[in-house]
């Protein structure tokens, strides 16, 4: 059996539709308002304090939550933050020179006049656990500062996007929040050294190999630095072939080095039998050329001698296909390094035809059952 084969792909897109635009913003020294006395505005506060603004707090001191008081009381974490508590209800007043403005409000009466109050002041509101008056959302945070990463469902499931947060805490090693410090630090010497291509990318994939295999040691930029000598060294271009199997086409059943691979290239050969959801797991940067069966092998030669990292993804096991293997035995002959990477062998999956054969073949022998069985107690 095969599987579900993938729609026609004459016009890929690079990003799939997203529900909402995740951005990062600096709020370091920032003007930000929060208004509310509750341990959810507290909530609220003190993440945005941990992000270097300046938190107006405003409510009576009378309304104010213990979480809220205790972190009035304990101050931002990030050096630039404050809390600034105004002991008074929000007004009018208090939107100009702000960045963002955060509401716990009790009714959607109020909910309404305060969101309308700080648009019109144009800044960008979020009304606590009533998304209709919210221009942003809070996602749920794995904190590697500066490496941040945040989870959204857009607010349709809070619960799921928590346990996305506590699956990537356990992925990423606390010792990745030094190893990105290194790279601000040699951020500007790599790229005033390297030029954007090939040495560049190599210089930082080394780098993020590392990331994940141990802990800063000492002298480590030293180290870093005499790596990127060497890469800055001229040296003639080598490209290189990856014939990927994608399998029957479902990105999730590519292999994870089907997935690196994607990851590395910059140069993608595909049919229109290739899913978008396949590449999109590709690199951003990397260039997407349509091709038929018959035009790829000479585009694989030219790309791979001109020092590109080439895949050429197709559908189904290339070590299972014989043009693929005789592909491959020519760019080796042209003296081309070439990779094959296995993909799932479609017919281990059933088609869309298989499976409307199948449930039909069901239906109609549970009505052939039925109709025996109501046959059998008409003649009793």
């Amino acid at each position: 059996m095969r599987v579900l084969p993938p729609p026609p792909n004459d016009k890929p897109q690079r990003v799939a539709a997203l529900v909402s635009l995740p951005l990062f913003f600096s709020l370091t020294h920032k003007r930000v308002v929060v208004a509310g006395g509750s341990e959810a505005a507290a909530w609220k506060a003190e993440l945005i304090a941990a992000s270097g603004a300046e938190v107006h707090l405003y409510a009576p001191r009378a309304e104010l939550s213990e979480g809220l008081l205790d972190l009035i009381a304990r101050g931002a974490a990030h050096d630039c933050g404050r809390l600034i508590h105004h002991d008074e209800h929000w007004h009018d007043g208090i939107f100009d020179g702000t960045a963002l403005a955060v509401g716990d409000c009790e009714d959607e009466g109020e909910a309404e006049t305060f969101f309308d109050a700080a648009r019109s002041a144009g800044v960008p509101v979020n009304i606590i656990d009533k998304p209709a008056f919210c221009q942003f959302q809070f996602g749920a945070i794995v904190n590697r500062s500066p490496v941040v990463v945040a989870i959204s469902t857009d607010g349709a499931a809070p619960i799921l996007a928590q346990a996305i947060r506590r699956r990537i805490e356990t992925l990423l090693p606390p010792a990745i929040k030094r190893w990105a410090a290194i790279a601000q630090a040699v951020r500007d010497r790599v790229n005033a050294r390297l030029k954007p291509g090939a040495a560049r990318r190599a210089f930082w994939e080394h780098f993020v190999d590392r990331t994940f295999l141990d802990t800063p040691e000492e002298g480590v930029e030293t180290r870093l630095m005499a790596e990127m000598d060497r890469l800055a060294t001229p040296v003639p271009a080598i490209g290189r072939v990856t014939i990927v199997g994608a399998g029957p086409g479902d990105a999730e059943l590519l292999t994870l080095k089907a997935v690196r691979a994607l990851q590395a290239a910059d140069v993608i050969l595909y049919d229109k039998r290739i899913s978008n959801d396949v590449l999109e797991l590709a690199r951003r940067e990397a260039k997407h050329i349509l091709v038929r069966d018959a035009e790829g092998g000479d585009r694989l030669a030219t790309l791979a001698k001109a020092g590109k990292r080439v895949v050429r993804l197709q559908v189904g096991n290339p070590l299972a296909d014989a043009a693929a293997l005789e592909e491959s035995a020519r760019l080796e002959r042209l003296g081309i390094a070439v990779e094959i990477v296995a993909g799932v062998d479609a017919d281990r999956y059933p088609t869309s035809t298989d499976l409307g054969e199948a449930v039909a073949a069901t239906v109609a022998a549970g009505q052939a059952a039925s109709d025996a069985g109501r046959g059998q107690m008409a003649s009793h």
